[in-house]
């Protein structure tokens, strides 16, 4: 689900809609599609690590769209902290991926069902650069996530992510959050958004460029933990095998 567009939504028993509610699928099985797509990550990854914190309360998660893991990453994240996630997706993504209503994704055409979710308590991920694109400096936002943050009301988190090929076998995923301040026009919320997500976007490149790409970026924190390289694998059970003496 690449082509995200401003987020996704879940609640309940049933998920509220434009068009009234609709039954989800039986919660075992909720429960199960969502257990694999964070194993998805876990199995794919080398790790997450985060720098910032996420806000409490009604929340509007605006994230750069770079990556084929992004909205496995927010979905993994929300679900370690025992956050509910909305997640609006455009409309033709809505029609390949049908599935993914049930695991609390909605289309660009239901925005008054993510705004009651949001209200509800969850948080709304939305892509605002509106498509999936070439890494690089976060590209023009639409207006979507100030004004569901104005409208809702709910509080406004800058999301930069980055999943990084370094030293290991495996992609990291680096994340940084920060709160932009909600009140204004849209013009001048998204705006505010636009500059912090250059801002820590760029923060995480240039760190890589000068990190020791054997060891984690500095400043952060991992929270979860992926697939360790072959070669870290080895060393960890050097102490047990019968290993060649140097």
């Amino acid at each position: 689900m690449n082509k995200t567009g401003s987020g996704s939504v879940a609640g309940g028993r049933h998920l509220s809609t434009a068009r009234g509610l609709r039954p989800l699928m039986p919660e075992g099985r909720r429960s199960a599609m969502l257990a694999a797509l964070r194993l998805t990550v876990r199995g794919g990854l080398a790790g997450v690590w985060v720098r910032g914190r996420l806000p409490d309360g009604p929340l509007v998660w605006a994230a750069n769209h770079h990556s084929w893991w992004d909205p496995f990453i927010a979905g993994e994240l929300l679900a370690g902290a025992g956050r509910r996630m909305v997640l609006l997706a455009d409309v033709a993504n809505m029609r390949r991926y049908r599935f993914a209503r049930h695991i609390g994704v909605v289309g660009t055409d239901e925005l008054r069902g993510a705004l009651a979710a949001v209200r509800s308590g969850a948080v709304l991920v939305i892509y605002p650069e509106g498509r999936l694109l070439p890494a690089g400096p976060p590209r023009p936002l639409a207006p979507g996530a100030a004004w569901t943050a104005a409208r809702a009301p709910a509080r406004l988190c800058s999301v930069a992510v980055r999943v990084l090929m370094r030293g290991g076998q495996y992609p990291e995923a680096y994340v940084v959050f920060s709160e932009v301040e909600a009140a204004g026009t849209a013009a001048e919320v998204t705006g505010r958004l636009r500059e912090r997500l250059h801002e820590d976007v760029r923060g995480v490149d240039s760190l890589s460029a000068r990190a020791d790409p054997r060891r984690p970026l500095p400043g952060f924190t991992r929270v979860v933990r992926g697939r360790r390289s072959w070669d870290e694998r080895v060393d960890a059970t050097r102490g047990s095998l019968p290993w060649p003496r140097r």
